[in-house]
Parts: structure tokens; C-alpha cells; sequence
């Protein structure tokens, strides 16, 4: 990821033009554009985006995101080490493939993160939304505000596991960012970990994260139902069980539009567990539910996903190591105002599997979904990042 002459997509032409015009302010900045805006190029190409559209967002990255990438990734430096990634690094792109959306997702990092000021960095976040606020006026804080308080660090807890070094090999990451670049614009979404807010209070994640929603719902009724529903599923699992809520998101958006996900992750990795998880136990039957648990069964066939009990490893790989190791599966819940239920998301858990055979069932699937381009693009595409 993270050589740039191993990156066939280096030759894209708005990558190349904007090299020649910007300027970096440190080595850290410059190594980060060169080793991944060149698939970040190739990926707003293969989306269709348009061309100008490709340079505003290029230009954007580099200059609200990639100061608040830190110091660039290698095996001997010292560096932040994100949840994003199994190799701790902070940002990664991805590829809605039914609506051509890209998206890049990132924890924001500063000068302070990890030092006595912000040892988990909990402030970073605001600095860089501050400057995304600048560019996109319309991005709204409430549901963020509300969900910050209640799931990250404040100053006393954050002290108190500093000075007692109560974090061990805990999630360090509270918090990171996702944009979805749509046409010229972007959405942007918060992602909250309340694992070392759990750790400081003593409360389960399950606890602090319905808690918190839940208080949100007294002021935005339109929530409860669909929350309702959730919480009786993961409670009807019983304290053995292999599924536990993980992290919850929310859209920066005016909360009547705010999408809340809460992410809940499955150790059993299994088609039986998939089904239960998209159905919530037999909660959702209605025909758009078991039409598409039909496509999901299809998918899972041709991905041969390998079936066990996993949990998720202690520590980061080393940069440039290929995984040897299977994840467990996650499904999120979107708790949409005056919806009933909350309607499923499932993340097929393909890392650490070869990924020609994955590519080669992605194609397959492609095909039959009608989708053609994307078909034809896929594998050529991998190739280029």
C-alpha cells in the first residue's frame, strides 16, 4: 500500500498534473499524497466522475485530510496506530460499486495525539472538522456532540487510564471520519469506538452505546422503535452470546436526515449467523428481507468463505507482512426515524483470504446483477491500485 512504485495507477493524469503543482509542507505530507493518491485518482476515473470533479476532490484530500494523516507508516518510526487497518494505518479507501460513490475513511491525527495533552486521541477530530466545515457549511454537529460526550474519553477519565496505564492493548481509537463523495460534494460521517470509555466507567459497550441512543431518542422520538428492535435482539442472545455491539456511526447531517448505525460484531462466522444477524433472529420477514437474504446466500457461496469461531488479534501486523489470519463477521443497523426496524448492513469478512479468488467471485456476481461495467472493470482496477 504504501510503496509508491508498486502503484500502476501512478500514471493517472490527475495525479501527475496536481504533483507538479503542489507543494508539501513536511516528507510525511508529500509520502502520503504520492503512496495513495494515485489509486485515489484511478478510483474517481473508474466511477466516471467528472474530470473537474476528480481535481476538487484530490485537492480537497490533500489539503483538509492528509495534514491529519501524521507521521507517514513505516516499521521503524514511532506512529499512531489506528483501528482502521490491521497494519494501524489511518486511512483507506473503498468503492461503493452499485451507486459509483468512492469513499475515503480516516482517523484524524495532530501533534498532540498520543502525548500527555490528548494521549488517546480524543481533540484531533474537532481541528480537522473545523476545516471540513470550512469547505462544506452544511455539515451539522448535533448528533455528534451528543454521541462524543457520551462515548469517548473526557479530560478526567483520559488522565486517570494515562496515569495508571489502564488502556493495555485496548482499541486506542475513539474516533475516526468517512467522506462519500457525491457529484461535487461530500457527506461526511463520524464513526465513535467507546471501547476506552467502557474501560473508564466500568460500563459494557452494549450498555453505554444503547444508553446513549436511547437519550437521544427522548428528544428525536422517530428513533425508538427501530432502536427497540435492536436492543431486544442483541438482549435475546443472552451474555454468551457471539455478536456484540462494537461502535455506532451517525451522518453530519441535520438530524431529521441523520442515518444513526450501530455495529455489532460476530464472531460465529457462519451462513446461519449471517442469516440470523440479517434478519435479527427472525425479527425482519418481510419480502425485501428474505429477497435479498437469497442474494446474500448467493454471494456467500461463491466467496467459499471459510466457517469457525474467530476473534478479532491483539496488536497491528507489520507493514509489507501478507495476513494469515480470518476476522469475524459485522453486520450494522441503521435506526432511521419512524422506521419500525432498523434496516441491516453485512461486511463479509474476506480479509486474509486470496484475493484473485475473491475478485473472481465479486466478477461472477457482478455479472449477474446485471452490472456489466463494473464487471468488466474490477479486476483491472484491483491491479492499478
Amino acid at each position: 500500500m504504501f510503496n509508491t512504485k508498486a502503484l500502476n495507477a501512478s500514471h493517472q493524469e490527475a495525479y501527475r498534473i496536481l504533483s507538479d503543482v503542489f507543494d508539501f509542507s513536511d516528507d510525511d505530507q508529500r509520502l502520503w499524497w504520492h503512496s495513495t493518491a494515485p489509486m485515489f485518482a484511478e478510483m474517481l476515473q473508474t466511477a466516471n466522475y467528472d474530470v473537474h470533479v476528480q481535481y476538487r476532490h484530490l485537492h480537497i484530500y490533500k489539503k483538509h485530510v492528509i495534514p491529519f494523516l501524521g507521521v507517514y507508516p513505516t516499521n521503524d518510526r514511532y506512529r499512531w496506530r489506528s483501528i482502521l487497518t490491521r497494519y494501524g494505518t489511518p486511512f483507506e479507501l473503498s468503492l461503493n460499486c452499485s451507486d459509483s460513490v468512492v469513499r475515503y475513511t480516516f482517523e484524524p491525527i495532530n501533534a498532540t495525539t498520543g502525548t500527555y495533552i490528548d494521549p488517546f486521541n480524543t481533540h484531533a477530530i474537532w481541528e480537522n472538522l473545523k476545516e471540513l466545515m470550512a469547505v462544506q457549511p452544511a455539515i451539522d454537529l448535533e448528533y455528534f456532540h451528543h454521541f462524543k460526550r457520551d462515548l469517548t474519553l473526557d479530560g478526567q477519565e483520559s488522565a486517570f487510564l494515562d496515569e495508571n496505564s489502564l488502556a493495555g492493548a485496548e482499541i486506542m481509537t475513539q474516533n475516526k471520519l468517512a467522506l462519500d463523495l457525491k457529484g461535487n460534494q461530500f457527506g461526511v460521517k463520524a464513526y465513535i469506538y467507546p471501547t476506552l470509555k467502557a474501560v473508564a466507567t466500568g460500563k459494557p459497550i452494549q450498555e453505554l452505546i444503547f444508553d446513549s441512543v436511547r437519550k437521544l431518542a427522548t428528544e428525536h422520538a422517530g428513533l425508538a422503535p427501530s432502536l427497540a428492535m435492536l436492543e431486544e435482539y442483541v438482549e435475546s442472545r443472552g451474555p454468551d452470546s457471539t455478536a456484540c455491539p462494537r461502535l455506532l456511526s451517525c451522518d453530519l447531517v441535520d438530524p431529521s436526515q441523520s442515518r444513526i448505525k450501530v455495529y455489532i460484531s460476530e464472531q460465529a462466522v457462519s451462513f446461519s449467523a449471517t442469516q440470523d444477524l440479517w434478519t435479527l433472529g427472525g425479527r425482519r420477514k418481510d419480502p425485501s428481507t428474505l429477497t435479498s437474504l437469497d442474494m446474500i446466500r448467493e454471494l456467500w457461496d461463491l466467496l467459499q468463505i471459510p466457517p469457525g469461531l474467530r476473534s478479532y488479534p491483539e496488536g497491528y501486523l507489520p507493514l509489507g507482512t501478507s495476513p494469515n489470519e480470518l476476522l469475524p463477521s459485522m453486520a450494522n443497523y441503521t435506526l432511521l426515524p419512524n422506521h419500525p426496524a432498523p434496516e441491516p448492513q453485512l461486511y463479509f469478512a474476506v480479509f486474509g483470504m486470496n484475493d484473485m479468488a475473491v475478485a473472481d467471485a465479486l466478477t461472477t456476481f457482478f455479472e449477474r446483477r446485471g452490472w456489466i461495467d463494473m464487471a468488466q472493470k474490477y479486476k483491472d482496477s484491483l491491479k492499478a491500485y
